[in-house]
């Protein structure tokens, strides 16, 4: 029952409702009062409900609901919550409740019935024990075995983060001088508590910052939530989130730097070694997904010496040479690229002096044997406890790389495809003509929308994801300093030519019937670029067909069978832009197998996120530099602009709290494209014939040029006399 269901008599005597659910509220032999971790709201009433429960002497217990989910997402620590409950109360039962683990509920089942059944016991022999039974105390012996149960059946993260609460508040015992206080309104250091003298503002004084989209997280928590098991949907795929976009407010060194402080802090904990040592295999399997994705990241020499020195010190370690040996490996094919000066670099940070102390002791050539070095590469564990680790990393390892394996195979597949591409770029060496025309029209609908598919997934998969990030928050000068920017550039100079080259074989010929079976031949191949997913090259051919030089051919179209514009009518409502292009990014999350994205969309997403909002949580949000265009249209390059408040070239400083709100949206664009680009299409063979007839024929790609021809070959005014004399015929 709801808190609001609960009266308060005169002389705190509780008045339970007449009625629960339709029925007769049965005797009351024992509560336990809920709250949820993730709603401030639902501690409003407990103080009063518990000081209540005290008094009357009704055996009760304490719980937290969905402790389950990660940290950044609760509005309420539930270790604080329970220190103030005990130095209010005294030796009550705290309990941490989650609905993924239904192990935890029975401590708290548990407990409350054995004291239940003790107060319902004859007085005589029950008298010794009144007082501990009606607040549902257990014993020492009891409460360490239930607390330890507890931790058992607790994820390793929850537990992690419950002991650091706990342990972060100061002590305090209860003592009846303390009756005068309210019941969560004493300091408490490390969380911002506020004096209430009254009880309504109660659970208010035990709220700390917590993280969240309207506060913004420090740079510190989201490295803790990076490292952290995932625990949700969102934190699957945080990892290349983070990975992706962490350079437009902080350094390498930086995470590097925070990574390895908090490895070294496991490996000084000596309880628990077999939790100890997957929690560290796991930090490195984010290394090495680091180093894979993101080599020139550690181009700066101090960055690659410190990672390569931590792991030179693990490769002698048997739990984790294993792991060790593969980023050596992945730093072997680390070199300057545009990741190394991007955004916050490290060169920029050497030059301001804000490297730490930490990297001068760690890289101090004359201590190998330091402290660093023996706590890493010495810890040792029993062999049994060796073998789950080691099954461990490697599962963690699959689900973090994914299927496309180790940073050899990534880099020989990126150069791989970059080559293919620049055998790419349009060669107009033939005046496009009717033997180009009775050429394209002779050949299968299948085979063209194979090859269209075949090249874009050659230039769509040499671009990474971070270059599209790199190129709608970079300006123009800077984009074309960049060398791999080339890739993006590419492929969008290849979306405008598909749909320049569209309508000029449209528009090539003089007599409508002509231009018909043309118009009528691009949309029969849109359909099976649509079957194949090649949402870019779909939505190019619907640039092509939709601009204003063929869509006002009302002649032509007309001559096109009604079933082919019926069909063509579903590929113009799936790319439309309606409701922030719905339909399409239905399709898109339905999708199964290999696909192709609509670039430009994707493309606008970047930009409105990247100038629509702050970096930093407060910061007033720069103006857009430009609007792209919501429908299906061709494209081009924007210039992108930096926030009001970014981060310095050398990271964060300080204790700034990041807008993370902004890089999810940014993240689902990078996590969409990474997932697409692990799925590749079959190897199909070249078509010579089709390729030609795309990329080697001279086109116009003037608009107004295109308009003119346009209006040569059917005036407005006849055009309007025919159809109404075809109306005139049908009444």
């Amino acid at each position: 029952m709801s808190f609001n269901d609960v009266q308060i008599g005169e002389r705190h005597l509780i008045k339970w409702p007449e009625t629960t659910h339709d029925m007769a509220t049965p005797r009351i032999d024992g509560a336990i009062t809920l709250y949820d971790v993730t709603s401030q709201d639902s501690l409003a009433r407990v103080p009063d409900v518990l000081s209540i429960f005290s008094k009357s002497n009704l055996p009760f217990v304490l719980a937290a609901c969905k402790c389950d989910q990660h940290p950044a997402h609760r509005e309420v620590d539930p270790s604080v919550v329970e220190q103030k409950a005990k130095s209010f109360l005294g030796d009550v039962s705290v309990f941490s409740t989650s609905e993924a683990s239904p192990e935890t509920h029975r401590p708290c089942l548990a407990v409350l019935i054995r004291a239940a059944l003790s107060a319902r016991r004859p007085r005589s022999q029950a008298s010794s024990r009144r007082r501990a039974n009606s607040s549902a105390v257990l014993s020492m012996t009891q409460k360490d075995a239930w607390t330890k149960k507890h931790e058992r059946a607790s994820s390793e993260l929850s537990s992690q983060y419950s002991r650091k609460g706990s342990l972060g508040g100061r002590s305090h015992r209860y003592k009846p001088s303390d009756v005068n206080k309210t019941f969560f309104n004493e300091e408490s250091p490390g969380y911002d508590s506020e004096e209430s003298g009254d009880g309504s503002d109660t659970a208010r004084s035990i709220m700390t910052v917590q993280p969240s989209d309207e506060n913004g997280y420090t740079f510190d928590q989201l490295v803790d939530r990076l490292l952290a098991q995932p625990m949700s949907k969102n934190d699957t795929k945080f990892v290349s989130v983070f990975l992706a976009l962490y350079r437009r407010f902080g350094t390498p060194s930086q995470l590097l730097e925070a990574i390895l402080k908090r490895f070294e802090a496991l490996a000084k904990n000596k309880d628990m070694p077999m939790i100890r040592v997957i929690a560290q295999l796991r930090y490195l399997a984010v290394l090495h997904q680091w180093v894979a994705y993101y080599p020139g990241d550690f181009a700066y020499p101090t960055t690659r010496k410190l990672i390569r020195k931590f792991a030179s010190a693990l490769a002698s370690n048997r739990e984790f040479s294993v792991a060790a040996m593969e980023i050596l490996r992945d730093l072997e094919m680390v070199s300057e690229d545009d990741d190394t000066d991007w955004a916050c670099s490290d060169r920029q940070r050497a030059q301001s002096d804000q490297l730490p102390a930490f990297y001068n002791t760690v890289l101090d050539e004359e201590s190998e044997d330091d402290e660093f070095t023996r706590a890493i590469g010495h810890m040792s564990m029993g062999s049994d406890s060796l073998s789950v680790a080691r099954s461990s990393m490697t599962v963690g390892s699959k689900s973090t790389n994914g299927s496309l394996g180790s940073s050899l195979t990534l880099v020989t597949q990126v150069e791989r495809n970059e080559r293919l591409a620049r055998q790419l770029g349009p060669n107009p060496i033939k005046p496009l003509s009717k033997i180009q025309w009775h050429q394209l029209m002779a050949c299968d609908d299948e085979v063209i929308a194979k090859e269209l598919t075949r090249m874009d997934w050659i230039m769509f998969s040499s671009v990474r994801p971070r270059d599209l990030v790199r190129h709608v928050s970079l300006s123009t000068e800077a984009r074309k300093q960049c060398k791999q920017l080339e890739n993006v550039t590419r492929m969008t100079a290849h979306f405008n030519h598909i749909a320049f080259l569209v309508t000029n074989y449209i528009l090539l010929r003089d007599k409508p019937k002509h231009r018909a079976l043309m118009l009528e031949k691009w949309m029969r191949i849109a359909r099976h670029v649509r079957k194949l997913n090649n949402y870019n090259s779909l939505g190019a051919i619907i640039a092509g067909i939709k601009g204003t030089a063929v869509y006002r051919l009302i002649a032509t179209r007309d001559l096109v069978p009604q079933a082919v514009n019926h069909d063509f009518l579903k590929l113009d409502i799936l790319m439309g832009p309606q409701k922030s292009h719905f339909a399409y990014r239905l399709a898109w999350e339905n999708s199964s197998g290999e696909r192709i994205p609509y670039i430009p969309l994707y493309r606008r997403d970047l930009v409105s996120a990247s100038e629509g909002s702050s970096t930093f949580v407060g910061a007033k949000p720069a103006a857009p530099s430009f609007s792209p265009h919501p429908g299906t249209s061709v494209f081009a390059g924007a210039a992108g602009s930096r926030d009001s408040k970014e981060a310095p070239p050398g990271g964060v400083v300080g204790k700034e709290r990041i807008n993370w709100r902004k890089f999810e949206v940014m993240g689902d664009v990078v996590v969409g494209i990474q997932r697409a680009q692990g799925t590749p299409y079959p190897a199909w063979t070249k078509c010579e014939e089709v390729r030609g007839l795309i990329l080697d024929v001279k086109i116009s790609k003037d608009d107004d040029e295109l308009y003119d021809r346009s209006t040569h070959l059917e005036a407005t005014g006849a055009n309007d006399k025919g159809r109404f004399a075809k109306w005139l015929e049908k009444r």
